[in-house]
C-alpha cells in the first residue's frame, strides 16, 4: 500500500551528545543512509532527508539520496522538517527522527492507518508513538516518558520520573515518530516556545504548550535511538 505522505528525515551536523552523528558509520553505511533506508520500506510518496550541513547534503547526494537545505536557525528538528513542507503539497507529512535506524515498520504503518482513521471522526493536530515498559532501577535521562487521558490525548511528557508511588511498574516510552497535519506543521514554528519545552528539551511539549492536541498509539515493539556513543556501539553489534 502506498501511502500519500511526505516523509522527511531531519538530520543536524551539532549534535550535543553525539557530534556528526549522522555520518558515523553503522557497518559500511552511515547512520543517515541506515535510517532512510528503513524509511523506504514504509512506502511513502516521497522520502527527503532535511539537513543544514553541508557535509550531510554532500554525502546523500552521493549516495542518491534525496536531499534539501534548510536554515541553521531551526530550535528543533520540527522546525526543520516544518521548512520543507511549505514546499510540496501533501495533507500530512511524517517525521521521522534521523538517529532511529531500527525503527520498526509495522509500527510506523499502524501510526499511520490509526491517525487517519481516526481523523475521520475526531481532529487532533499531530500523532505520535509509545511503547509500554517496564520500570527498572537504573533511569535513563535520555528517555522520554508519557502520560496520556482516556482519549490517548497526551497531557505531558518529561525526561524525568511522572510519578513515584504508582504500584503500576510500567511507564510509556515516547518514540519519536511523528505524523503531522500540513496546515497544522506551517504554523508550529511559530508556535511560542514555553516553559516545559525549553525546561524537558522535548520538541513535541510546543504543541500542547500551546493548546494543540497530540495522538499516541501504543507500539508493539521497543527501539532504540541513537543518541550517544553507548547506543552507537549497541546499534553497530545489532547490524553485525
Amino acid at each position: 500500500m502506498k501511502f500519500k505522505i511526505l516523509l522527511v528525515i531531519p538530520a543536524r551536523f551539532g549534535s550535543t551528545r553525539l557530534p556528526g552523528k549522522p555520518l558515523k558509520k553503522i557497518g559500511d553505511k552511515t547512520l543517515i543512509q541506515r535510517v532512510y533506508e528503513r524509511a523506504q520500506k514504509v512506502n511513502c510518496t516521497k522520502i527527503i532527508v532535511a539537513t543544514d550541513d553541508k557535509r550531510i547534503f554532500k554525502h546523500c547526494k552521493i549516495n542518491k539520496i534525496k536531499c534539501v537545505m534548510t536554515r541553521k536557525n531551526h530550535s528543533t528538528g520540527t522546525d526543520r522538517v516544518s521548512e520543507v513542507s511549505k514546499k510540496y503539497n501533501y495533507d500530512w507529512i511524517l517525521n521521522i527522527q534521523g538517529d532511529e535506524p531500527l525503527i520498526n515498520i509495522g509500527d510506523i504503518k499502524k501510526l499511520i492507518l490509526k491517525t487517519l482513521l481516526l481523523y475521520k471522526k475526531k481532529k487532533f493536530s499531530a500523532s505520535t508513538l509509545y511503547y509500554k515498559k517496564k520500570e527498572t532501577n537504573k533511569f535513563d535521562p535520555n528517555e522520554a516518558r508519557l502520560l496520556i487521558n482516556k482519549n490517548d490525548e497526551i497531557i505531558i511528557s518529561t525526561r524525568k520520573k511522572i510519578t513515584n508511588f504508582s504500584n503500576n511498574k510500567t511507564y510509556l516510552k515516547h518514540i519519536g515518530i511523528y505524523l503531522y497535519r500540513k496546515n497544522f506543521l506551517e504554523k508550529f514554528s511559530k508556535l511560542k516556545l514555553r516553559f516545559l519545552e525549553k525546561d524537558q528539551r522535548l520538541e513535541h511539549l510546543r504543541i500542547i504548550e500551546n493548546g494543540y492536541k497530540i495522538v499516541a498509539f501504543r507500539a508493539n515493539h521497543l527501539t532504540k535511538g541513537v543518541d550517544t556513543a553507548k547506543d552507537l556501539s549497541y546499534v553497530r553489534k545489532f547490524f553485525k
